[in-house]
């Protein structure tokens, strides 16, 4: 939010229109549309930092799995997961249904950086709670 505050003081207008538009904490959001995607690790973030997936669509079956934990859990559309994607490593390989649509909030240390605000250690629920 801090980072978002610094942009709308730009001498740019179309940058000062993206912050004061941009209603996310987030610093981006990913549309990932009736796509597999396979194990992985999210590399750009921060490993104090979670994503934030959140499922849609029409489908009826889909498994989320957490490879190095070995576990795996229902990703059903309106289901909502906070993970650190930056080590843990995951994957979604297929689904049943029609459509499948994952929005996938994320922060990127680099943009924080380039602004010169320094990003939370630790992310607890207290960070979101104060958002609402």
């Amino acid at each position: 939010m801090e980072a978002r505050e610094e942009l709308q003081h730009s001498s740019n207008n179309n940058i000062v229109l993206a912050a004061t538009t941009w209603v996310s904490c987030f610093t981006g959001i990913s549309v990932i549309a009736n796509h597999v995607t396979p194990p992985h690790i999210d590399t750009f973030g921060h490993y104090c930092w979670y994503d934030l997936l959140a499922a849609a669509g029409r489908y009826t079956r889909c498994k989320f799995r957490f490879r190095d934990l070995g576990g795996e859990c229902d990703y059903l559309p309106g289901t909502l997961l906070a993970i650190n994607g930056n080590f843990i490593q995951h994957e979604v390989d297929d689904w049943e249904g029609p459509d499948r649509i994952c929005y996938a909030h994320f922060m990127r240390k680099a943009v924080l950086k380039r602004l010169g605000v320094e990003g939370p250690s630790w992310v607890t629920l207290n960070h979101f709670s104060q958002l609402l």
